[in-house]
C-alpha cells in the first residue's frame, strides 16, 4: 500500500511515521522529506509562508509521491497539506485564487499514486513543538484543522480514496494501524 500521512503540524504525524516503518518493516518512508527542502532552501512556512514558498513545497511533494516506485511505503505528508497551507494564504491574501486552483488539481491527480490517506487530527495529547519548523499558535492549528477535513471530503468527491483516521497516544494510533491493515486486506479479498 502507499499511503500518506497528513493533518495539522504539531499532531505526531513524524513520530508516527516513525513507528508505524518499525512495526511494519515491509513499509519505508523516504529519506528526503519536505522539511529537508523547507531547511535547504531556508523557506517561510505557515503563517509566514508564500505562495513562492507553497510552490517549492507542492512540486517536492508532488514528484516525491508520483515518481517513488516503491509498493509499501508512507509518504509524510503530500499535496493535500499544501493545499491546506496554500488555502490559509489565499484567506489572508498571500496566494492567489489561480495558485490554490492549480494546487487543487495536483492534489487530486496525484491521488492516483496513493492507495489510501491517514489523517491525524490535532490533539490536546501532542506536546506542541516550537522548533521553527511549526506554528505552535492553537487558533491557526484549528484553522488548519478544519480546513484539512472540509478538504479531504471536497477531496473524496472527485477521487474517491480511502482516508483513515488516528488519534490517541502512540500505542493507540498503532493499533489503530493494525485494523486499518485488517480492513484493507479484507477489502482485497473481496
Amino acid at each position: 500500500m502507499r499511503l500518506a500521512v497528513v493533518g495539522p503540524q504539531n499532531t505526531g504525524k513524524s513520530t508516527f511515521i516513525q513507528d508505524f516503518v518499525k512495526t511494519f518493516p515491509d513499509y519505508i518512508t523516504p529519506a528526503e522529506t519536505y522539511r529537508d527542502v523547507i531547511k535547504r532552501k531556508k523557506l517561510d512556512i505557515n503563517q509566514k509562508g508564500s505562495e513562492e514558498t507553497q510552490k517549492a513545497i507542492r512540486d517536492f511533494l508532488y514528484n516525491q509521491i508520483c515518481h517513488n516506485q516503491e509498493r509499501n511505503v508512507l509518504f509524510d505528508r503530500c499535496v493535500i497539506d499544501n493545499y491546506v497551507y496554500s488555502l490559509a494564504l489565499y484567506e489572508k491574501k498571500q496566494a492567489s485564487l489561480e495558485f490554490l486552483n492549480e494546487t487543487f488539481d495536483m492534489a487530486v491527480k496525484h491521488l492516483e499514486f496513493l492507495d489510501g490517506i491517514i489523517f491525524i487530527p490535532s490533539a490536546v495529547s501532542v506536546k506542541l513543538v516550537n522548533d521553527d519548523l511549526r506554528d505552535i499558535e492553537t487558533k491557526y492549528i484549528d484553522k488548519i484543522n478544519r480546513f484539512f477535513i472540509k478538504t479531504l471530503f471536497l477531496l473524496h468527491k472527485d477521487r474517491p480514496i480511502e482516508v483513515f483516521v488516528i488519534s490517541g497516544d502512540r500505542k493507540e494510533r498503532l493499533k489503530l494501524a493494525r485494523d486499518i491493515f485488517h480492513f484493507i486486506n479484507y477489502r482485497l479479498r473481496l
